[in-house]
C-alpha cells in the first residue's frame, strides 16, 4: 500500500496484485492468471469476476490519476468470461435501471457497488488495451514500456475514493441451455442436451443421464460460486 497527498492508502481495496510505482500511468489486468511482469507499471493483479472483481478494479484506478492505461491480458475465465465482461464495460458501458454491463457475455455482469458517475470516470481516465490472452511476459512488459514513452499528464481531475464493502449474498437461478466448459484445459465439458459429462477428446466418456440441471447462482464479497442442482 502506497500513501498519497491526502493521506490516504492507495489501492484502496485490497486484492491479489502487486505495486510497482504508483505514478505510472499503466495498470495491468492478467485475467485468471497470476502473471510476472518485469515493468515500470503502476499496478499488475489478477480479476476473475464479472462482477465484484471488476468493481475492485474501477475503485483502484480511479483513485489514482496517474493511471491512464489498463492493459487486459491473461486468459480468459472460463464461464465468468470477465475479460469481455470488462471490454464491454469499457466500450457500452452500464444500463443505469438494471446496473448490468450493456452486451456482456458474463453470468452476473452487474456493477452495483460503484456509483454510474464513477464508472463513466473510470471510461474516461483510462485508453483500454486489449491484449486477452496474451500470458507472454516479455509482450506484456514490451507494451507497458511503449505506453510509458507516451508520457500522458494524469487525469485533470482529482481521484474518486469510494468506500467499498462488497455486496451482500445473493441468490439467482439459472437453467443451463448450453454446453459448459467444466475442465478446458482437459476437454471436458457439460452437455446440457443430454445431462452428461463427456471429453471432447473421447479418449473416454463419462456420463450420468438426469433430468433438466439447473445452476444456482450464489454472489457475495469474495465472488461467485455456481451450484448445479438436479431438478425435480
Amino acid at each position: 500500500m502506497n500513501q498519497n497527498d491526502n493521506g490516504k492508502q492507495w489501492p484502496p481495496v485490497s486484492g491479489d496484485f502487486e505495486v510497482r510505482n504508483p505514478e505510472r500511468p499503466v495498470a495491468v489486468c492478467t485475467l485468471g492468471k497470476k502473471i510476472h511482469v518485469d515493468a515500470d507499471y503502476s499496478i499488475i493483479g489478477t480479476c476473475k469476476t464479472e462482477n465484484i472483481g471488476i468493481e475492485r478494479i474501477i475503485i483502484n484506478v480511479i483513485s489514482n490519476p496517474s493511471i491512464r492505461f489498463l492493459i487486459l491480458a491473461g486468459p480468459e475465465v472460463p464461464g465468468h468470461h470477465t475479460g469481455s465482461s470488462l471490454s464491454s464495460l469499457y466500450h457500452n458501458g452500464i444500463e443505469s435501471d438494471t446496473r448490468k454491463i450493456i452486451d456482456a457475455a458474463g453470468a452476473i455482469p452487474y456493477i452495483e457497488n460503484v456509483p454510474l458517475e464513477a464508472v463513466e470516470r473510470f471510461r474516461d481516465q483510462i485508453a483500454f488495451i486489449d491484449m486477452m490472452n496474451v500470458s507472454d511476459p516479455k509482450r506484456i512488459a514490451d507494451k507497458v514500456e511503449e505506453l510509458n514513452t507516451q508520457n500522458p499528464s494524469p487525469y485533470p481531475e482529482e481521484g474518486i475514493w469510494i468506500d467499498f464493502k462488497g455486496a451482500p449474498e445473493r441468490t439467482v437461478s439459472a437453467t443451463l441451455v448450453a454446453d459448459v466448459s467444466l475442465l478446458p484445459e482437459l476437454g471436458i465439458f457439460y452437455h446440457a442436451e443430454t445431462s452428461t459429462v463427456f471429453s471432447q477428446s473421447m479418449d473416454a466418456i463419462v456420463s450420468k443421464t438426469s433430468p433438466i440441471v439447473g445452476v444456482e447462482i450464489r454472489e457475495h464479497g469474495s465472488g461467485t460460486i455456481l451450484v448445479g442442482k438436479e431438478s425435480d
